[in-house]
């Protein structure tokens, strides 16, 4: 039987599950269009630990006075395989999010968006993903060394991605608007291409009539 320390942190673990790990592999799950195998492995690691905590003394091999240390030692790796699913999950995320923001950027680079809020909102979008840069590279570097430091690292870069998109929806008014310019600018600039390139053909023909032809009899 779990004492009741171990009882709430087996709790709390479940917990951490439904609160963190699980919306955290629906988005990937989603996203992925599959179950990366390597957050599968964690968690059916997870809960290899966690069953051992319930197995008897005969099930388990060892003597009742190793039995709360066995416990004990189960949980805390059952803790650190949660820590690396939450890491390994938000490193994916992670992933997702800059790859949209880098489709979203080079989509829209072409649009006047330097102008909103006198460039102020297009300062913010760089200054958001050179920081989510940043923080992702010091935690690939944390990574090997300090797990909990590097999850931490992970979060935060993930929350510059988000910054970004809170900002480009609180702005989508602003940035159809340069959408939209744009495209009255490039038809105009197609109308007067298109003007020039006839006015031009009808000049060429003129002079070829008026004056070339001649010499040429």
């Amino acid at each position: 039987m779990l004492n009741e320390t171990q009882e709430k942190a087996v709790k709390e673990l479940y917990q951490d599950y439904q609160r963190n790990v699980k919306p955290l592999i629906y988005y990937v799950e989603r996203k992925y269009h599959r179950f990366p195998k390597s957050l599968l492995n964690e968690i059916r690691d997870v809960f290899d630990h966690l069953s051992r905590c319930y197995c008897t003394d005969i099930e388990l091999g060892i003597e009742n006075t190793d039995k709360e240390k066995y416990i004990n030692d189960n949980i805390d790796k059952a803790e650190n395989h949660f820590t690396r699913i939450k890491l390994d999950a938000y490193k994916y995320v992670n992933d997702f999010k800059e790859r949209d923001f880098k489709k979203w950027k080079r989509k829209y680079s072409k649009y006047d968006l330097q102008n909103i809020d006198n460039g102020v909102f297009w300062e913010n979008i760089l200054q958001l993903e050179e920081l989510g840069e940043e923080l992702f590279s010091l935690a690939k570097a944390k990574e090997s060394k300090n797990i909990e430091e590097a999850y931490e690292l992970f979060v935060k870069s993930t929350e510059k991605y988000d910054e970004i998109e809170d900002l480009i929806r609180k702005k989508q008014k602003l940035i159809l608007k340069a959408k939209m310019k744009y495209r009255r600018i490039s038809f105009v600039n197609t109308f007067f291409t298109f003007i020039i390139g006839i006015v031009t053909g009808v000049i060429a023909s003129i002079i070829y009539a008026e004056m070339i032809q001649p010499l040429l009899r």
